[in-house]
């Protein structure tokens, strides 16, 4: 069987990077640290403020090898991993996603029909419908878009959210301070012949020709950038604003950022929150 020898080893963290040499020497054809078991992960978004976190003093090494050497006093587990078709394995990880008899998400090998079908291509850009944040933006789409309404997307990754309002009958906008997420967003729309534009502007400089206020706005972004877009989301809206991608820890930045808005829908799933709030004549 094909496959490779994997080597690990918890050590201190200040040997990183002499044992890391010492793997390399003897043949690894890879490397990766990872956090030993029970040890929670230090993680640092780039819009956070305050000192740095103290990083765990143990890590995992974990190594890969085409044969087993000798690693002679290097005490660790050995284990063996079987060589995977990746280009079948990963597609298995993708599976249709199901919101509603008029609303469905697919990949390009799915066998999947219908009217309410969006096709849309993993990996282009974030956005293939599997992740709760995601879907949790899509039952609000399908629970308030209105045909024929507006819909805009702020941050759109790979479109998926301006594509299923627009299946639903909607004008569909988006924006992407991303050029390679602009152009995924276009493909799939082309892929789909749904008339959904996208834009690298940000939302202080969308086209002049687009709506100046939509009836939907849907944007599955961190707290703290939906925090700092309040101002843009409360004057583009005349609708509802959903809002997803909110860590559970960290909503209150948005509820009040947004809260001249009626608080409609207030969800959480175990590590993310939803927040749906109401129309501009809506106050809480």
């Amino acid at each position: 069987m094909r496959g490779w020898h994997v080597f690990e080893v918890e050590i201190a963290r200040r040997q990183v990077d002499d044992v890391s040499a010492r793997l390399r020497t003897l043949g690894a054809t890879g490397l990766q640290e990872d956090v030993v078991a029970g040890t929670k992960p230090v993680l640092r978004q780039p819009w956070d403020t305050g000192p740095v976190a103290r990083q765990p003093r143990r890590v995992l090494l974990r190594a890969w090898f085409d044969a087993q050497p000798d690693l002679g006093d290097l005490a660790g587990a050995w284990s063996f991993q079987p060589e995977e078709d990746w280009n079948e394995g990963w597609k298995q990880h993708f599976q249709p996603v199901y919101i509603s008899p008029r609303l469905t998400i697919a990949a390009p090998w799915h066998e999947v029909q219908g009217d309410g079908v969006v096709i849309i291509e993993p990996g282009n850009a974030f956005g293939t419908g599997d992740h709760q944040t995601t879907r949790s933006c899509l039952v609000a789409i399908e629970r308030l878009a209105v045909p024929g309404g507006t819909v805009l997307d702020v941050g759109c990754g790979s479109g998926i959210l301006a594509l299923a309002a627009a299946r639903l009958g909607m004008r569909a906008f988006g924006n992407d301070l991303d050029l390679d997420a602009v152009v995924a967003a276009r493909d799939a729309a082309e892929r789909n012949a749904l008339p959904a534009v996208f834009t690298e502007h940000g939302l202080d400089a969308l086209p002049g020709h687009w709506p100046a206020t939509y009836d939907l706005v849907v944007a599955n972004l961190y707290a703290e950038v939906l925090a700092a877009l309040s101002a843009d989301l409360l004057r583009l809206a005349d609708g509802p604003i959903a809002c997803a991608g909110i860590l559970a820890d960290r909503a209150q930045l948005v509820r009040d950022a947004l809260g001249e808005r009626a608080l409609l829908v207030d969800e959480t799933d175990g590590d993310w929150t939803h927040l749906v709030f109401g129309p501009r004549e809506s106050r809480r």
